[in-house]
Formats: structure tokens, C-alpha cells, sequence
């Protein structure tokens, strides 16, 4: 049997590209103190060799694993998919790499979640939590974890957090229904967080501030997906058939307006004729739908690259201690999914 191949050391770069173990150190970490020349140098001899740090090793010694630990509501949708691409293009600017993860809207997996990753050493959190005081955030403040909370906003001032000016978006969206014609809606909504329930704020003051009732309109809750929202639909019509539809549907996001557009188009809905439907953040599948999706537009990416840039100022104490509050201003996205209704 063949001897195994010996893994290259970083004394083998060192003599391959004539320098010291220290120098090849630097230079793979992009320290300013190595200069460019020296630093192509030890990056091909590595290359050629075939060697890989160890980061384990590196993190014991530096007590840091350039490691930031995630925890996101629900990786599947298409919002949480784009905020964590704006989470780590930031980090790789600037070395680290991420550990991402999803509580499904659970509030026992998310504080397991950020058990494991304290166990795991992460230098830092970004979380997206069920409630700004959940247990998982109150346990990452007493083990005096960095952290950063997206989606969310928090009472407690010594939190950092970013989020979307929800209110202002449910009103937006509401109201534009309102100036096409529309007086009577059908709320697809959700309880879970209290983004969402500020969108269906924004959405009932925006109602009785042109005289309409709430106890007037249609109100589905707990709408937190895309099966969701079908089988609300679907129950919807078969108790009260499609003649009951009221002429627009409110979505609390582009996930469950895609989910109530399927149903209804399956069963012989015209969308927009028959039924106008406006969702909520902008995902990247809006413009491609079958009918192109009118939405409130949030900036998903700009609030990862904001958390992410927060946490990692707090982690290299540039901001001493100092917490952060961000609101992000929604602004409507007019498609083809909405059209005038003729009261």
C-alpha cells in the first residue's frame, strides 16, 4: 500500500518561496506589513504546494475563528435568501466567512441554534428573531456575544439593530390599492413578528382613514408561506365561493402572494381582472411571475450589508460598545398584478 502523502506545511511555503515562516503568515493574512511583491510570491509557492491553512489552529491562538454565526427565520424565502447575500459579500471584504442557519419560526430552534453557535466559538451573531426580547437574544447579551439584530426593532437601547419601516409599507401599499378603486380587500396576514404585524397596521389605518371598517374586510392570519396562503385561498373559496372574493388581496410578503396567485390562477381567477394582488418585498422572483407582482419594495441586501458591517465594527471595537438603530424606507414597486376597480 502506497505511503500517504504528507500535507505541506507552512515551512514548506516558507523554503519554496524563500522567506520566513512569519513572512508566509503575514502574507496569506494580507498583512499591510508584507508588500505585494512578496505576497504574490508566497500565495503562488502555496498554490503550487497545495496548502491549506489551519484555521482551527489559528483561532486558538488568535481566540477568534473569523467565524460569524447566522440565524435567519426561514432560509426558503426568497427575502432571507437575499439578506444573507448582502451579509456575506460583506464579511468576505473583510476575511470572515459565515455559519449560516434557520429557526423555521421557532422559538426553541432558534435559542438552540444560538447555543450551538457559542459553542462553536463564533466571533459574532446576526440574527433575525421571533421577538427583539426572544430567550435567544437575551441569552446571547448575557454571555456578552456581538450581536446585531435584522428585521426586527428592539425597546432596549443598548441593542443594534436594522429593519424596515413596516407601518409605512403596509400604508403604501394599501393606499395605492385605494386610489385604483378598491374598498374591498382580502388580508392575507401573520402574527409571527411584529414586522408583519406593523404591516397590517399600516394596511388598517390606512382602510379607516378613507372611512372603511376593518370588520368590513376579509382577514386571513397566519399566512407565513406559500402553502399557506393556497390553502387560505382555497378554504376561502370553498366556504364562501369565488363570487365572495373581494376585488384586491393583500399579501404580508411576496411568498404568499405568489402562493394566492397560484391558487387563484389554477382555479380560473383572472389576475388582475378579476382579483388585483399586491405582495411585500420586492424578491428577485416578483418581475418573473405570470403576472408580474406589485409589491413594496425593501432593500434585503442593504440590511444585511448594514448588520453586517455594525457587527463587525462592534467586534473590532471601533464603536465601543455604542449601539446602532437603522430603518430602511420601503418604497412601491407598481407591476402588473393591480389594476383600476370601478366601485
Amino acid at each position: 500500500m502506497p505511503e500517504a502523502r504528507r500535507a505541506p506545511t507552512i515551512g514548506d511555503v516558507a523554503r519554496a518561496a524563500g522567506v520566513a515562516k512569519s513572512t508566509v503568515s503575514r502574507a496569506l493574512n494580507d498583512s499591510t506589513r508584507i508588500g505585494e511583491p512578496t505576497k504574490k510570491r508566497v500565495r503562488a509557492a502555496a498554490r503550487r504546494l497545495g496548502y491549506e491553512p489551519n484555521y482551527i489552529a489559528r483561532s486558538l491562538t488568535k481566540k477568534s475563528t473569523h467565524t460569524i454565526g447566522v440565524i435567519l427565520e426561514d432560509i426558503l424565502n426568497p427575502f432571507f435568501t437575499e439578506v444573507a447575500k448582502g451579509i456575506q459579500t460583506t464579511l468576505r471584504k473583510s476575511g470572515y466567512t459565515m455559519l449560516l442557519t434557520s429557526s423555521g419560526y421557532r422559538a426553541d430552534e432558534e435559542l438552540e441554534l444560538a447555543r450551538t453557535l457559542l459553542r462553536n466559538k463564533v466571533d459574532g451573531v446576526l440574527i433575525t428573531p421571533l421577538a427583539a426580547d426572544s430567550p435567544a437574544v437575551r441569552l446571547l447579551q448575557k454571555r456578552r456575544m456581538p450581536f446585531f439584530i435584522m428585521n426586527e426593532k428592539s425597546e432596549d437601547r443598548e441593542l443594534s439593530w436594522v429593519d424596515s419601516d413596516n407601518l409605512e409599507g403596509g400604508r403604501l401599499a394599501t393606499e395605492y390599492l385605494l386610489k385604483l378603486g378598491h374598498r374591498r380587500f382580502l388580508n392575507l396576514s401573520s402574527n409571527a413578528l411584529r414586522g408583519t404585524r406593523d404591516r397590517f397596521e399600516g394596511f388598517r389605518r390606512a382602510i379607516e382613514a378613507r372611512g372603511l371598517r376593518l370588520e368590513d374586510q376579509v382577514v386571513l392570519r397566519d399566512a407565513n408561506s406559500q402553502a399557506d396562503a393556497c390553502a387560505l385561498v382555497t378554504e376561502f373559496i370553498r366556504a364562501h365561493g369565488q363570487q365572495a372574493l373581494p376585488s384586491a388581496l393583500v399579501a404580508v410578503n411576496d411568498a404568499v402572494a405568489l402562493g394566492a396567485m397560484e391558487c387563484l390562477l389554477a382555479q380560473g381567477v383572472r389576475i388582475p381582472e378579476e382579483v388585483s394582488i399586491i405582495g411585500y418585498d420586492d424578491i428577485y422572483l416578483a418581475p418573473f411571475l405570470r403576472v408580474p407582482l406589485t409589491t413594496v419594495h425593501q432593500s434585503k441586501y442593504k440590511m444585511g450589508e448594514i448588520a453586517a458591517s455594525g457587527l463587525l465594527n462592534r467586534i473590532s471595537l471601533k464603536e465601543n460598545g455604542q449601539a446602532h438603530h437603522f430603518l430602511i424606507k420601503p418604497r412601491l414597486i407598481v407591476r402588473e398584478s393591480c389594476q383600476e376597480h370601478n366601485t
